[in-house]
């Protein structure tokens, strides 16, 4: 059971990955695939290596993107006043009012 259970939770990871690659890149991932297979049949070893070179450094750039965002984002946060516990409470009220909305909306919605 662990095994099917591993296999399939593989199986949509693997899926949910390669649509993500494509969403981000703008690259359909067959086409990629193709690629990198008629490098290897063709055993030209120099082409894969570029091929796979170009991909790390596009990924090292989004990833040294996607650090300095967050270390921005801590930074500011660090310097930003602390939120009172009332304050804390109200943006609690506000967002259960906007909850109990959105479900007397859906529930008409449903009735109707």
């Amino acid at each position: 059971m662990k095994f099917i259970l591993g296999l399939l939770t593989g199986l949509v990871l693997g899926a949910v990955a390669a649509v993500m690659y494509s969403v981000q890149t703008g690259r359909d991932l067959r086409e990629e695939f193709e690629g990198v297979r008629s490098d290897l049949s063709r055993r030209d070893l120099d082409a894969l290596g570029a091929r796979l070179e170009s991909r790390v450094t596009e990924l090292q750039a989004v990833l040294e993107t996607r650090m300095s965002e967050v270390r921005k984002r801590a930074s500011s946060a660090m310097h930003e006043p602390d939120v009172t516990a009332d304050a804390a409470a109200e943006a609690a009220a506000e967002v259960a009012a906007s909850v109990e909305a959105a479900v007397e909306t859906a529930a008409d919605q449903a009735g109707a």
